[in-house]
């Protein structure tokens, strides 16, 4: 909430049509006090939002500051206050619904504005209040209008060369006013104007209103919100209109799944902090135990364990701690893109830890993440460790398929082991994700169950399309090691028909763009095996 973080402030100047009549208001709201009929509301940590109790209702709005460059931008742009009043403006001369401001003005710290209030509540709330399954007849009819209306307006905003900054569905609040429904664009000063609006924001701005964390919306509802969008601004048609929506599904889909899992992450996660280490870990996990004993964790693997696979910059190990044994991945590196990663906070440590929980949420089968830990401290660290639960008596498919042999396709088609991976990697890209290494040696499975688990998903990562390289990658590549094991071609066939079913993809299309990616790795097996040595 905003005002924890507000500091008292002396008005300096306030202008407009009500600046006379709010005057003294602002300067008790400004100083941190609540004058008479006035109460603070929640509100984001860079502005302080307090309304009126009474009628008429009014809105006040304080600007607080978010960084050291908001000075820099505000020389450029004005501050955002004054941006919020230029780009109200355009909304309304443009015949768009906003509130109407009332007055503004700034102190010696900070500026702020007054606007009209407007009976209505955000989208998300409207949606998530009025519409929990099960609905009745009319709750669907009056659902299904709301999303025409809501997506006619969309497409009005887009059709006029409008961008809105910051489109999350609480931006746009929603009344019903007899047996229609009333609409109002706020948090407007980021917004802007564009002579043709390019690709890339449009697509931004439907994937922000398209992100509902509680899954409110379902693919049918997105559907129809995108009909109207599109028949309010028919700019895309035809495959362009589809992959267009392929596109803001996708990541809306897998902004929702983010959301989803650092819920999941805070409800059930630990943060562990010492001198030299950081990290998380499940509560109550193998993990949790041991380093509450004060154990070293550099120590902890060095000392003890079986090591199940040494490179350059990857050990594998199969420790024990208390209540049984763990998978522990340790990795080290001291190039440039490996520091570059550091600075980002995109070294494989943290995406293994994330994607792990991103799979768990979907109910894909992974290997269970128990907790990870950076070692030393800056930028300049170089060791990290992962943990994950231990898959006893499960070994890869390539293994699986050394043993059995001739019996291996039987197997394979007794189980459904291939129309159950098709359909995986469906749920997986359908969520906007990818694996990023598909071949069978990070395919575990048991031989007798015909259970299996993902591992090794520090390659996993968000997808920008329904069908990009990657997407392309994660298909080609377990293709590649049916075609080398001699599996049937019906077995192949049969992946590819079952994933594109799942996906509502063209299977021809599929096929085409996947096998130049087969022949390609191919061809460098083929390489790699005549080498010598």
């Amino acid at each position: 909430m905003g005002i924890a973080e507000k500091k008292p402030d002396t008005l300096c100047a306030i202008q407009g049509a009500q600046a006379q009549h709010y005057e003294q208001q602002v300067r008790l709201l400004m100083s941190g006090e609540l004058p008479a009929g006035w109460q603070w509301i929640a509100s984001s940590r860079d502005t302080a939002v307090a309304v009126t109790t009474v009628e008429p209702l009014v809105y006040y709005k304080e600007f607080l500051p978010r960084n050291s460059f908001e000075r820099v931008k505000a020389l450029l742009r004005g501050n955002r206050c004054e941006r919020a009043r230029r780009q109200g403006d355009i909304l309304r001369a443009e015949g768009l619904p906003t509130p109407d401001l009332l007055c503004w003005g700034k102190g010696r710290q900070n500026a702020f504005l007054i606007t009209r209030g407007f009976s209505g509540i955000g989208f998300f709330h409207y949606v998530k209040s009025h519409y929990a399954v099960p609905l009745s007849p009319e709750q669907i009819r009056e659902k299904r209008l709301l999303l025409a209306k809501a997506g006619a307006l969309l497409g009005s905003m887009h059709r006029q060369g409008i961008v809105h900054g910051d489109l999350r569905q609480n931006n746009l609040l929603v009344s019903k006013e007899g047996e229609d429904f009333l609409f109002t664009l706020i948090d407007n000063e980021s917004n802007r104007k564009w002579p043709h609006i390019p690709r890339s924001q449009i697509i931004k701005n439907l994937v922000q209103f398209a992100i509902f964390s509680d899954n409110l919306l379902s693919r049918s509802d997105l559907l129809r919100l995108f009909a109207a969008y599109s028949a309010s601004y028919p700019r895309f048609a035809g495959l362009r209109k589809r992959q267009l929506l392929q596109i803001v599904h996708s990541r809306s889909q897998a902004r929702n799944l983010e959301i989803k899992v650092k819920g999941e992450i805070r409800a059930t996660c630990r943060s562990f902090t010492t001198e030299n280490f950081q990290g998380k870990f499940v509560a109550d996990s193998i993990v949790d135990q041991q380093l509450a004993r004060g154990v070293d964790p550099a120590q902890w693997f060095c000392q003890t364990g079986q090591t199940l696979k040494h490179d350059k910059n990857i050990t594998v190990k199969l420790l024990s701690g208390p209540g049984g044994e763990l998978i522990a991945k340790r990795f080290t590196s001291k190039n440039l893109l490996y520091y570059a990663k550091i600075w980002l906070k995109k070294e494989r440590t943290l995406r293994l830890w994330e994607m792990s929980h991103c799979f768990q949420a979907l109910g894909l089968p992974v290997a269970a993440p128990l907790g990870y830990v950076l070692e030393g401290r800056g930028p300049w660290r170089t060791v990290s460790y992962f943990y994950s639960r231990h898959l006893a008596g499960a070994r890869d498919l390539v293994v699986i398929g050394r043993e059995k042999k001739e019996h291996f396709p039987a197997w394979l088609k007794k189980k459904g082991i291939i129309a159950r991976l098709a359909r995986l990697l469906a749920i997986l890209h359908n969520n906007g994700l990818c694996h990023g290494d598909t071949k069978w040696a990070n395919i575990l499975a048991d031989s007798g169950s015909g259970q299996f688990w993902l591992i090794d998903l520090d390659g996993a990562g968000r997808l920008s399309s329904a069908l990009d390289r990657r997407v392309r990658k994660d298909l080609s590549r377990f293709l590649v090691d049916m075609i080398e094991t001699g599996l049937p071609r019906s077995l192949q066939e049969e992946f590819v028909a079952e994933y594109c079913r799942l996906r509502r993809l063209n299977r021809n299309l599929v096929q085409t763009e996947i096998t130049p990616h087969i022949d390609k790795t191919l061809a460098r097996h083929r390489k790699k095996r005549r080498a010598p040595g």
